[in-house]
């Protein structure tokens, strides 16, 4: 089974997620947003709108950094997944992008995520709100399933926009700083993207099937922040050469990083 199958599959159960408390409100599963939830009983928080909070209120309060861990464990063990196997903003990006592709520009990846998350930290000590876990956009998309449409859905539909006027994943890769969270949580994930050297034939495929603009295999430390495990590369190399591995297990010799380099960007 191809790796978008299956996250396919996971994307939309996620979604669905969203709608469950609204056809069964008293179901025990789940209930919340992909900021604040209760699934099967136990508290889950984002991890960035736990820090805003904790940074806001000035304090520590356990019960909330014990909600990020069931978080926290996925993210260092698997890296970036929730980006791209559960965050419903992606998923409405990526269905979007069924029945218009983005456009596509050969960007470099950079730090202004970094810097933004950097910016909303420091915007909630000085300031002691929460400022981006009220705007964010993922916040919005489940208020507007729960609660219906209001104004502030005109920013996930400028985000939309901004995907296909400017470049695909345009958000995820240059602004998201819920993104950029995850990447530095998972930098080093157990469960990583592998290329089997002595079978890559240079092709670019997996280049080209990443929409998050990473080249594939690098260890360059923003490839490494940005890779959200997909597996869309996996599934586009028809060599088999590149797949999902543990940490510095590789097969076909050293890791062949930049073998993309040769692309005009």
């Amino acid at each position: 089974m191809k790796v978008k199958v299956a996250r396919r599959t996971v994307q939309l159960l996620a979604f669905s997620l969203l709608f469950l408390p609204l056809v069964w409100p008293a179901n025990w599963m789940w209930f919340g947003t992909y900021l604040s939830s209760q699934a099967v009983g136990m508290a889950l928080t984002d991890p960035l709108a736990a820090i805003e909070v904790m940074l806001a209120g000035k304090m520590i309060w356990w019960p909330l950094i014990g909600s990020m861990i069931p978080l926290l464990i996925a993210t260092l063990l698997l890296g970036r997944v929730f980006c791209s196997w559960i965050c419903p903003l992606n998923t409405v990006f990526e269905f979007v992008a069924m029945i218009r592709a983005p456009r596509a520009r050969w960007t470099s990846n950079g730090w202004m995520p970094y810097r933004i998350l950097a910016l909303f930290f420091l915007a909630a000590l000085l300031t002691s709100l929460p400022l981006f876990t009220i705007l964010s956009p993922i916040g919005i998309l489940s208020r507007t399933i729960a609660f219906g449409v209001g104004i502030e859905l005109l920013i996930v539909v400028a985000l939309i926009a901004l995907e296909w006027l400017y470049d695909r994943k345009a958000w995820c890769r240059n602004l998201c700083p819920v993104g950029a969270l995850y990447g530095l949580l998972g930098k080093w994930r157990l469960v990583t993207i592998g290329i089997d050297r002595s079978n890559c034939c240079s092709c670019h495929k997996c280049l080209n099937a990443c929409t998050m603009q990473v080249d594939v295999g690098s260890h360059r430390s923003l490839n490494q922040l940005t890779c959200t495990n997909c597996g869309d590369c996996v599934d586009a190399c028809a060599a088999k050469a590149v797949y999902f591995t543990w940490k510095n297990k590789q097969k076909g010799g050293a890791v062949q990083r930049e073998f993309v380099d040769g692309i005009t960007r």
